[in-house]
């Protein structure tokens, strides 16, 4: 379907080695774009695998996001961040299945990161709050997953944890963005693997994954 597809909208000169392509995409979900790592994989240029992955995400399967900074921090992270847009298709072409994350939790982590990013772009598509997704990490490794910029310049921080508990250490990317943000912070949340909303003093708190549906 994938082949298909991509034939459909653009010439691709290596379309048989497309999957291939798309597994190397899949093990980077959730990390730093890296085009030359891309193209390295099945031998094409930078070029190449940007236009690659632009394809890829006229067709949804994947989303390229962009890193907010601002002024008031320099040493900020300017690379964007790839994500899977269909945590199946994720899981697939990482060999993930029930067994083996029951048995490493920790193999879920990009999993759930793609997948609650891509629940929160289908809630901003029909909400009437008009807001700019993008992605925040300094150059010390502090990051904020996903940030959420509202049309006014309001600034909201989502963390994702795929474990619990949560401790005061998994905040530090939040407690960064405040810094940088200031006044422009309306709120930051860990979104984590549990069943209690736990507050982390003013304006951050960790709160259940499960939220996003309620």
């Amino acid at each position: 379907m994938l082949t298909r597809d991509l034939r459909d909208i653009a010439e691709i000169e290596k379309l048989t080695d497309l999957p291939k392509f798309v597994r190397l995409l899949a093990e980077h979900s959730g990390q730093l774009v890296n085009y030359p790592a891309f193209g390295g994989g099945i031998d094409v240029t930078y070029k190449t695998s940007q236009r690659y992955v632009g394809l890829l995400e006229q067709v949804f399967l994947v989303a390229t996001l962009q890193p907010w900074y601002t002024n008031a921090i320099k040493r900020v992270i300017n690379t964007p961040k790839l994500h899977f847009l269909d945590s199946g298709g994720l899981a697939a072409s990482r060999g993930l299945n029930f067994a083996r994350v029951k048995a490493d939790r920790s193999a879920s982590g990009a999993l759930v990161e793609s997948f609650v990013f891509a629940e929160i772009m289908k809630l901003m598509a029909w909400s009437d709050i008009r807001l700019a997704p993008f992605h925040f990490r300094d150059q010390e490794g502090r990051e904020v997953d996903i940030v959420l910029e509202r049309d006014d310049g309001m600034i909201a921080g989502i963390e994702v944890k795929a474990s619990a508990p949560v401790t005061a250490g998994d905040l530090s990317g939040l407690k960064k963005l405040v810094e940088a943000a200031k006044d422009r912070f309306a709120y930051g949340v860990v979104l984590y693997d549990g069943d209690t909303i736990v507050p982390f003093g003013e304006r951050l708190a960790a709160a259940p994954i499960s939220c996003l549906w309620r």
